[in-house]
């Protein structure tokens, strides 16, 4: 049995291999397999003494498996230092910003409150065949945390040296799972990595629910303290096996009445944008970028739907190829790769590829149609990057050419587009519901210019049925229960994505009938309009930029 301080024992095993620390030096090199139950603390400082709270033991069988033991769950600095800088989390990310979201998130809670967030469910295609794993964003946002089968219970003390512990619950290491499954971090990189004070296995999260939450501590503390959690399954998201048996114990203990939602505050949180976020998602807008730019030039009648996309999800992951891990690329033919950050890169949403007609439908992800010469073709497609999404929009013509209907129409939208960034900044006032109420009638000027006549409520209800923005972050859609008609704050970044969706209908003119176009940027609002930044910048947007691009 080994008692250490976070970072201790395992940091010297990994420096000089088998450990010294006598009852320690069963460890083997790496992070330790764990294959009993047992509690993995750090040090905490109580009362402003420092008392060394290292009851729980670490108890950790040696290891003939030197494979697994070294294996994380996710690439961290030690295993990616091309992924993960120095002094971070995630790949971007510090551990002292994800401290500064759990400490700001926890501020603002009554005493003794219990903030308690579970993972994110595995879900599957098919028996034993799943998908692509995705963390739940509240629970990456205040861990970096990134397996299923997890929980973190933050409670606020004011003996605790910052202000409130945090336990995890996570899976532990088990190397026949493993090299079934894939690797795990395990409860000690839970501690020294992600900063938890203490780890203990999933399978006890129930039985410690059930005495966190007892009816002994509601009767004995008073004042207003709550239990943050998120219960219920949302906007199509669903919740977890643990969450659904901490619902049960909850409801068992009459506890309901303590129960808070936590989603909207850690949206409030996640509405403003750090630096370093902001970083990550200016990145992510110029893979989106690159990978425009190629199947731009990848474009041609007779292709399919299906084929541009795999360009583009081709070119995103490129983009992350060569260069060095400040973002810069360049061809990798003829000389080796100094870096390959493509790990960091995947689709942030399922995109649209319509040509055509199929443009009518805002959200045609079928994406099998054949493009045809002499037409339009929308695509609204945008990489995610180390968590970050971007979400970008361009229409395009098949072959390269607008015809005169195409441009005016193109123009106008493009037009309503420049009108509406100029507005994403603190000094105008306005929120995006009043931006777009103000773009309505902007494209009812532009519209009446090349022949249209309508009213706004044509628009509305015909024309452009969809609102021109919505937030962005670690979410497409992020920070969903945040209204859109808060007024714009610094460094929120938000879509602006005016568009036209022109039905075969007579009451429009005929030249138009069957185009829709779409024109989308990702915004960080600035304080003044000299301070807005267009992160989607660099994609190809007006039409000379597109002409001239796919003319290569």
């Amino acid at each position: 049995m080994a008692q250490r301080a976070a970072g201790g024992c395992l940091g010297h095993i990994k420096q000089h291999g088998r450990s010294t620390f006598g009852p320690c030096s069963g460890l083997q090199t790496g992070w330790a397999l764990q294959t009993k139950k047992q509690t993995t603390r750090r040090w905490l400082h109580v009362s402003g003494t420092s008392h060394g709270i290292l009851s729980g033991l670490l108890q950790t069988a040696k290891s003939k498996n030197p494979i697994t033991t070294q294996w994380f769950g996710q690439a961290v600095h030690d295993t990616h230092p091309e992924l993960v800088g120095k002094g971070e989390t995630t790949a971007g990310i510090s551990g002292n910003e994800y401290e500064q979201r759990r400490r700001q998130l926890v501020e603002n809670l009554p005493d003794e409150s219990i903030v308690i967030l579970c993972s994110a469910p595995m879900h599957f295609v098919s028996p034993h065949v799943f998908h692509e794993y995705r963390q739940d964003s509240d629970f990456y946002y205040l861990t970096g945390w990134n397996e299923p089968d997890s929980a973190v219970v933050l409670e606020k003390s004011k003996y605790a040296s910052r202000g409130y512990t945090m336990k995890m619950f996570v899976r532990s290491k088990e190397p026949e799972k493993e090299l079934w499954e894939g690797p795990r971090s395990g409860l000690e990189a839970a501690v020294d990595v992600f900063g938890a004070d203490e780890a203990r296995p999933i399978d006890e999260f129930e039985s410690y629910a059930k005495k966190l939450v007892s009816g002994d501590r509601n009767r004995t503390n008073g004042g207003d303290w709550g239990i943050y959690v998120d219960l219920d399954s949302e906007h199509g998201l669903t919740r977890s096996t643990h969450s659904a048996m901490l619902g049960r114990v909850l409801r068992r203990e009459r506890l309901g009445y303590r129960v808070r939602q936590l989603a909207t505050l850690v949206q409030r949180a996640r509405l403003i944008k750090s630096p370093a976020e902001v970083g990550l998602m200016r990145e992510a807008n110029r893979i989106s970028a690159v990978a425009f730019t190629e199947t731009m030039r990848a474009c041609r009648p007779g292709l399919s739907e299906a084929t541009l996309q795999a360009t583009f999800e081709y070119a995103s992951r490129m983009a992350l190829v060569g260069g060095d891990k400040s973002g810069s690329t360049g061809s990798t033919s003829g000389s080796a790769v100094s870096t390959d950050r493509s790990p960091l890169t995947r689709p942030a949403y399922v995109p649209v590829f319509a040509s055509g007609e199929h443009a009518l439908c805002m959200h045609y992800v079928q994406n099998q149609g054949r493009i045809k010469d002499g037409e339009l073709i929308l695509v609204d497609a945008g990489a995610e990057y180390a968590a970050y999404a971007s979400d970008l929009t361009r229409t395009f013509p098949v072959n390269g050419k607008f015809s005169e209907p195409q441009r005016d129409l193109y123009s106008a939208v493009l037009s309503v587009q420049e009108q509406m960034i100029k507005l994403c900044h603190v000094d105008s006032g306005y929120s995006l519901n009043e931006i777009h109420r103000r773009s309505t009638g902007v494209l009812v000027s532009e519209l009446k210019q090349i022949g249209f006549h309508v009213s706004e409520r044509d628009i509305d209800r015909h024309l452009c049925p969809h609102h021109i923005s919505h937030y962005l972050g670690m979410d497409v859609h992020d920070t969903i229960d945040m209204t859109r008609s808060r007024q714009l704050e610094r460094n929120m970044v938000v879509t602006v994505e005016p568009g036209i969706y022109v039905p075969y209908d007579d009451n429009f003119p005929k030249s138009f009938q069957g185009i829709g176009i779409r024109i989308e940027d990702d915004i960080v609002v600035g304080k003044s309009e000299a301070d807005i930044e267009n992160l989607s910048r660099y994609a190809p947007k007006t039409v000379s930029e597109i002409e001239t691009c796919m003319s290569r």
